[in-house]
């Protein structure tokens, strides 16, 4: 068993409305795991019982993580999760309409760290960094419709909209909007020259899990969630990039190539967590 212990230096949550009950990121820390829950964003507009799917993706993990044995694999406990989000679609009867589609499921990425296994498991495409190295997890898709998008806003403004404009309805968004849901159709698609993994209650294919095994003399770990496009070693440095991405490109279709930007009135174009901790 590992004696070593977990010592969080730094930590932040935060949504990009700033109300955390609607927050869709959320995180774990105990003496046997770190996470960060990062769910998908509404697309749709619709709620479950109140709450947002990616949300209530997100606080399914959590729960789950929090009751798992500390030697948990990591095929053990997406079986539960599974199982846990399979129950809630029966109990609230969504699971046909689901099926049907896609995007209604509540899907979130996950990123965890083991203690007692010492890995970081990826799943999705929120960041870790490992004694200053960077690991991420990023998929074609995204750049296929981040680039359509900053396409679009791009027409948009030599037809005559300001940025202005384009924070107080983001058309760019609305072009993408179609991409975006037919995404959900290649969730764990392992047959799909686009498919890519995430938590929703279905079967993952493993295989195209990233597992990153922590040195065994690593001190400091950091684990976020994509609200931050810049990771680095301290929560500071890490909020200062995003600051000035906030100032200088806030539609996020330039300088940082994103399916969504800065909409008026909302603190950041994305919700966000940082986790820094200590193995001692």
């Amino acid at each position: 068993m590992n004696c070593m212990t977990i010592s969080v230096l730094e930590l932040f949550n935060q949504g990009k409305l700033g109300i955390p009950e609607i927050c869709e990121d959320l995180y774990v820390v105990n003496d046997h795991f770190v996470a960060v829950i990062d769910g998908a964003t509404n697309i749709t507009g619709n709620l479950i019982h109140g709450k947002a799917p990616g949300r209530l993706a997100a606080e399914v993990i959590q729960r789950v993580i929090l009751e798992a044995r500390m030697d948990v694999t990591l095929q053990e406990l997406i079986a539960d999760i599974n199982k846990n989000l399979q129950i809630l679609y029966e109990e609230y009867g969504i699971l046909d309409d689901i099926k049907k589609c896609a995007w209604m499921a509540p899907t979130a990425c996950l990123i965890c760290y083991s203690h007692y296994y010492q890995e970081v498991w990826q799943l999705g495409d929120s960041q870790c960094m490992i004694d200053g190295q960077l690991h991420t997890n990023e998929k074609q898709i995204d750049d296929i419709t981040a680039n359509a998008r900053a396409l679009f806003l791009e027409a948009e403004i030599k037809k005559g909209k300001t940025i202005e404009d384009l924070l107080e309805h983001d058309t760019g968004w609305d072009y993408i909007k179609t991409l975006i849901q037919l995404q959900y159709y290649l969730q764990n698609d392992r047959d799909s020259q686009f498919g890519f993994e995430v938590i929703n209650g279905f079967d993952v294919d493993f295989s195209r899990v990233k597992t990153i095994q922590v040195p065994k003399d690593a001190k400091t770990i950091i684990l976020a969630s994509d609200g931050y496009p810049m990771l680095k070693t301290t929560l500071n440095e890490t909020e200062s990039e995003l600051q000035h991405l906030l100032q200088t490109d806030p539609l996020c279709f330039r300088q940082f190539k994103s399916a969504k930007g800065l909409q008026k009135g909302h603190l950041s174009f994305d919700d966000r967590t940082y986790i820094k901790f200590e193995i001692a």
